[in-house]
């Protein structure tokens, strides 16, 4: 075995037999098995906090909003934006638009560009589509109905699934294109250009839509004849809503193909819009927040409990780092990804991501790095040199550094003052 493997068995080993594993119920909100971080329960509190959180998740859900007791004017205008109002004799109706996303609206954040766009137009496709597909009747007298009927439903099913992926941040590429593939026959794992090209022709797409106009009979002008079972106007009337369909969707691949740029995800410095990018961001910050307390829970699992921590002093390598506590280091990431970070952004936008936000991310990933390594690592507590501990400290190094990469891909600098 060589040298540095046996090296890893031993502390492995060590690791296990000197510290236990602790285990304990988790369970982050809004799951009923959650509780509070601090503070006594009373008898009793328990299931009134399981109902709270279960009320709580119910009206995310039913807003897609990501709830916040201290944004009120996002919770209003994600109320405004689930329900639509309208006067219906003399009294108000409101009608329920549910959305596939949740708003990060402590971030500000939301589809937008590119997705946006495409959102919009697959939602009026949508409703134009499933319209004229309940419309549609076969030509062909010898038809299946079975297949008639089958086809008609899983055309609806396969043009809702593209919707709904629209409204996905991010969307999965791949299942896009896999239901463009079933709905149209089109390739799959295109290359994205600004220039794509897609069959266009009614008459000669594929897939399910392409089985639909073929058992239905209802194809305009195919190998050189026209349709022999088109007779009167209405039946050329069946034809073009099919074809209206057709060019819903074969327009909405290509705008896909030519805007799905924006949807690869990357770690490099890809151009993002930064409505979108901001859930993003959002969900990032809540990552790092989770790993900050992942980090607290393993030092305890090595006897290093919070008085300790507070008194753990850190050396860094670097000598522009000071010497800082642990804890320290723990609570000015988690008052930044919770606060200072997202409050940035608010006030400042795309110039606070770049000229703030980035600078104080690259610090903090500095400072996880030296506490993985510092100076005075040998006078450390044992339980701080395990491999158990090392291991959160890189995943919170890791999460700092995902964070990093988002907000360089929506960052400005400031613009230059213009000479007068």
């Amino acid at each position: 075995m060589p040298k540095h493997i046996f090296k890893a068995v031993e502390q492995s080993t060590i690791d296990l037999t000197a510290y236990p594993i602790l285990t304990e119920e988790i369970g982050y909100p809004p799951s009923p098995m959650s509780r509070p971080s601090s503070g006594p329960q009373s008898p009793g509190a328990g299931g009134a906090s399981g109902l709270g959180q279960l009320a709580a998740s119910a009206v995310s859900d039913v807003l897609g909003w990501k709830s916040n007791a201290g944004d009120p004017k996002g919770f209003v205008g994600a109320l405004t934006q689930a329900f639509t109002l309208t006067d219906v004799e003399g009294h108000v109706e409101s009608t329920w638009r549910p959305r596939t996303y949740t708003v990060q609206t402590d971030l500000a954040g939301g589809i937008t560009g590119a997705q946006a766009s495409l959102y919009a137009r697959a939602q009026d496709a949508q409703t134009q589509c499933l319209q004229l597909l309940d419309g549609l009747y076969p030509l062909d007298p010898e038809a299946d109905p079975e297949y008639v009927k089958a086809l008609r439903e899983m055309a609806k099913s396969q043009i809702m699934e593209i919707v709904k992926q629209f409204a996905v941040v991010p969307p999965s590429i791949l299942r896009v294109d896999t239901y463009f593939h079933i709905l149209l026959g089109a390739s799959k794992n295109p290359h994205f250009t600004d220039d794509p090209r897609v069959e266009a022709n009614p008459d000669e797409i594929h897939g399910t839509l392409g089985h639909l106009r073929d058992i239905y009979g209802i194809w305009f002008h195919k190998n050189g004849r026209n349709n022999p079972f088109s007779n009167s106007v209405e039946d050329e009337q069946d034809i073009t809503n099919f074809r209206v369909i057709s060019d819903y969707m074969t327009s909405l691949l290509q705008s896909w193909r030519a805007n799905g740029k924006f949807f690869r995800l990357s770690l490099g410095t890809a151009p993002a819009f930064l409505g979108t990018q901001l859930i993003l961001m959002s969900r990032q910050f809540n990552v790092i927040a989770e790993t900050v307390n992942e980090v607290r829970f393993t030092l305890d699992s090595v006897f290093i409990g919070p008085n300790e921590r507070q008194q753990l002093l850190l050396e860094f390598q670097n000598t522009n780092l000071p010497s800082m506590y642990f804890e320290d280091i723990m609570r000015e990431i988690e008052a930044f990804v919770t606060e200072e970070g997202p409050r940035l952004i608010r006030d400042g936008g795309r110039i606070a991501v770049h000229n703030n936000l980035v600078p104080v991310v690259d610090t903090l990933i500095e400072m996880v790095g030296g506490a993985q390594h510092p100076v005075n690592h040998p006078i450390l507590p044992d339980g701080y040199k395990m491999p158990r501990v090392r291991n959160a400290l890189d995943d919170l190094f890791d999460q700092l550094t995902q964070l990093n990469v988002l907000a360089k891909q929506v960052g400005i600098p400031i613009p230059p003052a213009s000479i007068v």
